[in-house]
């Protein structure tokens, strides 16, 4: 499903996969606007009686907005027909059952959808699925092949990897990567409770006593900036190997202010961790230690 959602959308749509099982099995980043799409998907491998069968468990359509995208699996694809729902319609036309005292929902459609199904405004055909993220297939044009690294610097890796471990403490967000990795957003965290969504871009540098002046640099034809997005800049010192206390948040919106092109496919800026020379970079310093607060506010203000 997700392979068909990029091809589908030749580019305009980004999925992004859950580090953790809360219920939410995608983040579907329409890239045009910025949308987020929270995506619980439903498959079967056989029919019952000419039909899919599906099955959901109440408690977890806990956000009304969440959509059931379910359908169908075929060798090479998807079956012809997909269900595509808001959790809110959902919960309202499917039958509602308990199993071992647990509330779930129920529903089935066919391949080929009566006129009279109560279902039919909620089904497409599975060549035109991007069309339910807003997406028109006549519209679309290929996207251009942007060049990207082949591969991630054990560097690169390092500041990821701690970004993502001090979110990952907190019981109130829910991280995702993309799949594939090709746009600005490297994780994209939701709000269990706003279901609000931003995306972080994590860049690290490499630093030591003797050089604590850096360069970072931002991959140009990849960026693309957004409200929702933004840039965490975090420091490895080498001599002490452990990430340095200092980190950047940055709106991607204001990076374009003061980063300049290099004329080479890169965007780039100098940051001196812990200067006490006053800089523009100012307004975007803050301890490592208090990022995951400053993304929870941002997330909830």
């Amino acid at each position: 499903m997700w392979a068909a959602l990029t091809e589908q959308s030749r580019g305009s749509l980004h999925v992004f996969l859950p580090l953790a099982d809360r219920g939410i099995d995608a983040l579907v980043h329409r890239l045009i606007d910025g949308t987020y799409f929270q995506v619980q998907a439903k498959s079967r491998s056989t029919l019952m009686d000419g039909e899919v069968h599906l099955v959901v468990w109440a408690e977890s359509l806990v956000y009304d907005e969440l959509l059931i995208v379910g359908g169908l699996v075929v060798e090479g694809g998807l079956g012809p027909t997909i269900l595509v729902a808001p959790a809110a319609d959902f919960k309202r036309l499917a039958n509602l059952s308990v199993h071992d005292g647990r509330p779930m929902y129920s529903m089935e459609f066919g391949m080929r959808p009566r006129s009279d199904s109560r279902w039919l405004p909620w089904l497409v055909p599975a060549e035109r699925l991007v069309e339910r993220f807003g997406v028109q297939v006549e519209a679309l044009v290929e996207a251009p092949v942007e060049l990207r690294p082949d591969w991630r610097s054990a560097l690169g890796s390092l500041g990821e990897i701690e970004v993502t471990r001090r979110l990952a403490e907190a019981e109130d967000l829910n991280l995702f990567r993309p799949f594939p990795d090709s746009e600005t957003d490297e994780i994209a965290v939701l709000h269990l409770t706003t279901t609000r969504v931003i995306g972080l871009q994590v860049k690290t540098v490499d630093v030591d006593n003797d050089r604590l002046r850096a360069t970072v640099s931002v991959y140009a034809s990849s960026f693309r900036p957004s409200p929702a997005t933004y840039i965490v800049v975090v420091a490895w010192r080498r001599d002490e190997s452990c990430i340095h206390d200092e980190c950047l948040l940055i709106p991607s919106e204001q990076l374009l202010d003061f980063a300049r092109d290099n004329g080479h496919g890169h965007l780039w800026f100098e940051w001196h961790p812990d200067s006490k020379v006053q800089s523009h970079l100012d307004p975007y310093r803050l301890s490592i230690t208090t990022l995951r607060t400053e993304i929870v506010r941002r997330l909830t203000g």
